[in-house]
């Protein structure tokens, strides 16, 4: 067979499992917030079994955590054979082997994790690391997955990400202000709140700025401001300045909408109804926000990269022909 046939195969078998890992990855946050919203945290008080056994009770509790696990024990052989993968045949790719495999001890910490939390319980400060390193593993994985389909797309892309345009950094400021909203909310919001569960904070919380709490949840509706303005500015600039980029523009348009999405499941849950179903819709926009300004950052600095690179070239023929 020809070597170049069987690097084809294997580059594709690659990015199949770096997209479902990415999918995957995507759900177990997700049915994360579901357990949370639901309080199905200890559903089933042992670990890994459920009451003891293989197979949960007909409980609703119990049937969510325990679906929570069966995705997390899915999620975890993709990650590791991507990772593997790309260690064996795409080292010298480096935006597109180290990104999985940086991801592992961040998955192992959600493993372990998420075992204290079934057995033991933990504190908000732990469950918010336990949240912050499943945002970093889906980060890490969302970009390998949209760097080895833009090299399918183009194979002379620079093995590089570069964020020197205002709008790169733009990205990148958004990036860091969404972890910050996303993660300070199992720390600031009060037991039993929506915006606890993987979300954004909601604007009818109490804020009497009587204790240090108080200060806090504060602090988090301020930098959710930010994040907001920092979104909104991403989506108009990216309109005017990246319209030819088909997948910075999609990127951009997804994140948008989303947003649009996430403050209206807000405003629905403070002056409607706060329905399990409307408040696993907030988590989930709120997970699906992050992915998309991951998208979003991971697609400008492969542009960016590429502009800079084209530019090198040209000035170097420039310089040939004089």
């Amino acid at each position: 067979m020809n070597p170049s046939s069987n690097d084809d195969n294997a580059a594709r078998w690659h990015r199949s499992l770096l997209f479902a890992a990415s999918g995957f990855t995507f759900v177990l946050i997700t049915l994360g917030g579901l357990v949370c919203v639901t309080q199905s945290a200890r559903g089933c008080p042992d670990w890994p079994g459920c009451f003891g056994q293989p197979i949960p009770p007909a409980q609703t509790a119990a049937v969510i955590e325990y679906f929570h696990r069966l995705v997390a024990a899915l999620t975890s052989p993709l990650i590791l054979v991507a990772a593997f993968i790309g260690w064996r045949k795409f080292w010298s790719v480096r935006w597109l082997s180290r990104p999985p495999v940086l991801a592992i001890p961040f998955l192992i910490a959600v493993i372990i994790f998420g075992m204290l939390a079934v057995t033991r319980g933990i504190p908000s400060s732990v469950s918010a690391v336990d949240l912050g390193s499943a945002l970093i593993v889906l980060a890490l994985i969302l970009i390998a997955t949209i760097v080895a389909f833009s090299r399918r797309a183009n194979p002379d892309l620079p093995d590089r990400l570069a964020f020197t345009s205002p709008f790169s950094k733009l990205t990148l400021w958004a990036v860091g202000a969404v972890f910050v909203v996303t993660v300070s909310s199992v720390l600031v919001a009060d037991a039993g709140s929506t915006s606890r569960c993987l979300g954004w904070p909601l604007y009818n919380e109490p804020t009497a700025l009587v204790s240090l709490s108080d200060w806090y949840k504060v602090t988090r509706h301020l930098i959710a401001g930010i994040a907001g303005l920092l979104i909104v500015a991403l989506v108009v600039q990216a309109w005017r300045t990246r319209r030819s980029q088909k997948g910075t523009m999609r990127a951009a348009a997804a994140l948008g909408i989303l947003f649009v999405v996430e403050i209206a499941a807000g405003l629905l849950i403070v002056s409607v109804t706060d329905a399990v179903a409307l408040r696993e819709l907030y988590a989930a926009i709120a997970a699906a926000i992050w992915a998309s300004v991951v998208v979003l950052a991971v697609q400008v600095g492969i542009s960016d990269a590429a502009t800079a690179e084209e530019r090198v070239v040209n000035m170097r023929a420039t310089k040939s022909a004089v």
